[in-house]
């Protein structure tokens, strides 16, 4: 009987070591992000200076579905995402022919859409951005919209359970572009052989400096787990103010979450709902 029970050990603790990575348990996130309406009696002071958000380290699901969107509109011949030169579109009238795989359509774009496009996938082997029949929120956005709220975005992606070191930051954003002021410097232009010339002056030229355009909602969200489920969240919302000056409101949040239930987190700007549900456990 001994024996036995320790072939039978062995055997398990064997076929524990050579189990594939996909055996770990796997979750689904959605979430809806919405503006607040406008308070005229909200006191609070967002002129505060915040130090900007770290976003270049952080894993980008939603900017090839917003490229492939503005790809779709183009090819359903919708005009704003059209690449080429004005003569170009009298000679060629078919839009087909120009909406190319490696164009870069999301500088079209001045509102983003509501959800980023997706090609519907089943599995576990990286992280992955949800088809749009595969959000369940349908209920909660139209709960939104008839309390006159104003939806952002509505996504969601598949993750494997990982620890707070190992889990990546999520870039999320969306809604609106706020162009950044732009500002002109007068630079010297040299010869191409990196000389200049005794006999003139190289003529000055103004040259454009711009820094990037904002979007409405700009963040990232981290999902850990450490026997419970951990949500990071760090976003700012971008808004015009009375004078037309551009204005950023942070939300920064940590919480621990359950499965299957809805959660929300809450600002006197912004707002955002989500669920965490398991996949396939």
């Amino acid at each position: 009987m001994i024996r036995t029970a320790l072939s039978l050990t062995i055997l398990s603790t064997a076929m524990l070591a050579s189990a594939p990575a996909s055996a770990k348990r796997w979750f689904e996130v959605e979430l809806i992000a919405f503006a607040q309406k406008d308070n005229e009696q909200l006191r609070e002071d967002f002129t505060i200076e915040n130090p900007e958000l770290d976003l270049n380290r952080t894993l980008d699901l939603l900017t090839k579905g917003y490229n492939s969107a503005g790809q779709q509109a183009c090819l359903n011949g919708d005009s704003r995402f059209d690449t080429r030169p004005v003569t170009s579109r009298f000679v060629q009238q078919d839009a087909s022919w120009h909406c190319g795989d490696g164009a870069d359509y999301m500088e079209k774009f001045q509102q983003l859409p509501l959800t980023p496009y997706a090609e519907p996938q089943e599995h576990m082997q990286s992280i992955y951005l949800l088809n749009e029949e595969q959000l369940r929120f349908d209920k909660v956005l139209n709960q939104l919209k008839r309390k006159g709220l104003e939806p952002i975005l509505h996504t969601g992606w598949r993750f494997p359970e990982q620890s707070k070191k190992r889990a990546p930051n999520i870039l999320v954003y969306g809604g609106q572009k706020f162009e950044q002021p732009a500002s002109y410097v007068a630079r010297l232009d040299a010869p191409d052989n990196g000389f200049i010339s005794l006999l003139g002056q190289p003529e000055p030229r103004a040259v454009k400096e711009q820094d990037p355009a904002q979007w409405e909602l700009q963040g990232w969200m981290k999902i850990h787990v450490r026997h419970y489920l951990y949500v990071t969240s760090n976003f700012d919302y971008h808004y015009k103010s009375d004078e037309g000056n551009l204005e950023s409101a942070r939300m920064s949040q940590f919480t621990r979450v359950y499965s299957g239930d809805i959660h929300y987190l809450d600002h006197p700007k912004m707002g955002i709902i989500f669920q965490i549900r398991k996949y396939r456990h």
